[in-house]
């Protein structure tokens, strides 16, 4: 072989070893500040769960509803994503909005994501305000916000499973140092969260005297707007609801068992 197609064959193969990584590589510029979520009902968790919480951690937040084909054929990939990258620090949260009547129903709800099994926390957004937040048109729609809270990728619709799952990896990959502590900042504490050990009668004031309105179960988390002689008002949709606080956990004994 001579001197000028040992050095043609060699500047092929660096091409192609380049063309290679860069087919790997996935640029994911900054799209958007990740808008906070809102505060609502949460189903497969105990606590509520906050982006300003999760700084570190790579989030899919997935706006769906379960009447929705589209929605239910992403399922199985969102679902597995949450089963082989948790222990990564990706969090999966589904933004449930719903299309129809039947859909913003709690019960109904709670029904559908045991039958399609999903296992990572729902947000229930029947007033879409995580929703319209995000500027967001349709279901299903895939962000992935990084370890920053900066949405980083976006996708409409059922497919491009694979180039989603590659930017997952990536955003996993990047390194992240927490950011120093600053003492003049003045954030806005979020609500305290609580969470039954039991399944608990809600009630339409703050005494076994009132009305019974609705059930709550353990791996729920509801917000706390008062309390009142252990009965603590809860964030329930647009009723004005009651639980007893001998038979919830609050949040803040959570954050201080882990």
């Amino acid at each position: 072989m001579t001197l000028r197609r040992f050095l043609l064959v060699l500047a092929a193969a660096l091409f192609s070893g380049t063309a290679i990584a860069q087919q790997n590589t996935v640029i994911l510029p900054i799209l958007a500040t990740a808008p906070e979520l809102h505060e609502g009902i949460w189903l497969n968790t105990t606590t509520p769960l906050k982006l300003a919480t999760l700084r570190g951690n790579v989030v899919l937040l997935e706006m769906w509803t379960f009447g929705c084909i589209n929605c239910i054929r992403t399922l199985p990939y969102v679902s597995g994503w949450h089963e082989t990258y948790a222990e990564d620090g990706l969090v999966v949260i589904g933004n449930h909005y719903p299309e129809f009547g039947y859909e913003a129903d709690l019960n109904n709800l709670r029904d559908a994501v045991g039958r399609l099994e999903v296992a990572y926390p729902i947000l229930q957004d029947n007033d879409r305000e995580t929703w319209s937040a995000y500027q967001n048109r349709y279901w299903p729609t895939i962000y992935l916000i990084d370890k920053w809270g900066n949405i980083r990728y976006k996708h409409i619709g059922e497919g491009a499973y694979a180039t989603t799952e590659k930017a997952i990896q990536t955003l996993l990959a990047e390194p992240y140092t927490p950011p120093q502590h600053d003492a003049t900042s003045t954030e806005i504490p979020a609500l305290a969260g609580l969470t039954p050990t039991e399944p608990l009668n809600v009630r339409s004031g703050p005494s076994t005297n009132f009305e019974i309105i609705g059930r709550i179960f353990p791996n729920e988390a509801y917000y706390i707007l008062s309390e009142n002689n252990r009965w603590y008002q809860i964030l329930f949709g647009d009723a004005t609801a009651y639980v007893s606080g001998d038979y919830v956990i609050l949040s803040s004994d959570l954050d201080e068992d882990s």
